[in-house]
């Protein structure tokens, strides 16, 4: 199952348009549209306002822990995430990063999935190793964090 940013982190974050971190939130305007919105998994419409911010993606405190900027929705997000893997993060190569349960990476799990090779067969994949409690999406060049995936309840 995909999951986007949750919903009471960035209701916090576009109200007061400060991150976890306390670092002020960028809001623009995405004139051509297709950001990569993290708290839908949805690609912005052009003219949508947006905001980047900083966002760890594992809410454990262990060294593997990374704040990175993600573009969410200024406002309430009019997209819900259903949980599946949407067919744009197959445009381009992702990286798959593979954690346990106590947020240490594991790094024999780890793949980078090419543009076109199927992400959502890839993640079935890795999530498919007991000890793998959630996986990380990302793209291969900026690295930027995109969504978690875990088990299916």
């Amino acid at each position: 199952m995909l999951l986007p940013i949750g919903p009471d982190e960035l209701e916090v974050v576009r109200r007061d348009r400060v991150d976890a971190w306390g670092r002020r939130a960028e809001e623009s305007t995405d004139l051509e549209g297709g950001s990569q919105l993290r708290c839908c998994l949805a690609r912005a419409e052009p003219g949508e306002r947006i905001l980047l911010v900083g966002h760890a993606p594992s809410g454990i405190e262990r060294p593997w822990q990374e704040v990175g900027p993600v573009f969410v929705h200024a406002g309430r997000c009019p997209h819900a995430a259903d949980g599946s893997v949407p067919a744009w993060f197959d445009e381009d190569a992702r990286v798959l990063r593979a954690y346990d349960a106590e947020g240490a990476m594991r790094y024999d799990h780890n793949r980078v999935v090419a543009a076109g090779e199927g992400v959502e067969a890839a993640l079935r994949e890795v999530l498919a190793h007991a000890e793998v409690a959630e996986v990380h999406v990302r793209n291969l060049l900026a690295q930027c964090f995109i969504a978690r995936a875990v088990r299916r309840p």
